[in-house]
């Protein structure tokens, strides 16, 4: 039987897989700054009167907001620590530079500031990941005009959300759990009764209430 991992070890480990997914991301974000996106990252089809910048925004967009986040980061964690302040430049290295220190950083911080820190990079990640079209970003429910949006069959609450080129569906309320306490997602899959595809959730029950 494997050794169990302590708790402040585990999630520093976590921090560091972060800071090293963070890093991998920003470079590729980098390397298409200059490059239009391959598709309108919007839904507006009318006249502009203003040209659109000449470079691929949302990645661009990404890549800054890491620059800023690597050194409030850094910043929070020597404020923690109680050590003075460090100025990092505006260049591109220094971001991986101030990554790295948060990494070290977190060796003698609170666990709190760790996962907060953690939670941060990884929502920065997922963000970056859509930007790059790595994964899809999720959306509501396609409705009729006027038509309510659907509640979670569980939670009740309109959280529901889809990968429409997964074909899936998920309520992204975290405190959610069906009767198993298992997170409610759903696939769609082709019912020979209906002819059709129908939603079937994590527990066989298909469709919406």
């Amino acid at each position: 039987m494997p050794a169990t991992i302590p708790v402040h070890v585990a999630i520093r480990e976590s921090l560091k897989d972060s800071v090293q997914h963070a890093i991998t991301l920003d470079v590729r974000l980098e390397s298409l700054i200059a490059e239009r996106p391959s598709r309108p990252s919007g839904n507006f089809h009318g006249k502009i009167d203003f040209s659109s910048p000449p470079w691929h925004a949302p990645v661009a967009h990404c890549h800054f907001d890491l620059h800023a986040l690597s050194r409030k980061l850094e910043r929070d964690l020597r404020a923690e620590l109680n050590l003075p302040r460090r100025y990092r430049g505006g260049s591109s290295s220094n971001t991986p530079k101030a990554l790295h220190a948060v990494h070290r950083l977190a060796q003698g911080a609170d666990d709190f500031i760790v996962r907060l820190s953690t939670r941060e990079l990884e929502k920065w990640s997922r963000r970056a990941s859509i930007a790059l079209e790595i994964t899809e970003a999720p959306k509501k429910l396609p409705r009729l005009p006027k038509e309510p949006e659907r509640p979670c069959p569980w939670c009740e609450h309109k959280t529901l959300r889809m990968h429409p080129l997964k074909g899936e569906v998920h309520c992204v309320n975290t405190a959610c759990r069906d009767e198993e306490g298992n997170r409610p997602k759903a696939s769609l899959e082709y019912s020979p009764v209906v002819g059709d595809l129908v939603l079937v959730w994590q527990n066989k029950a298909v469709g919406l209430p």
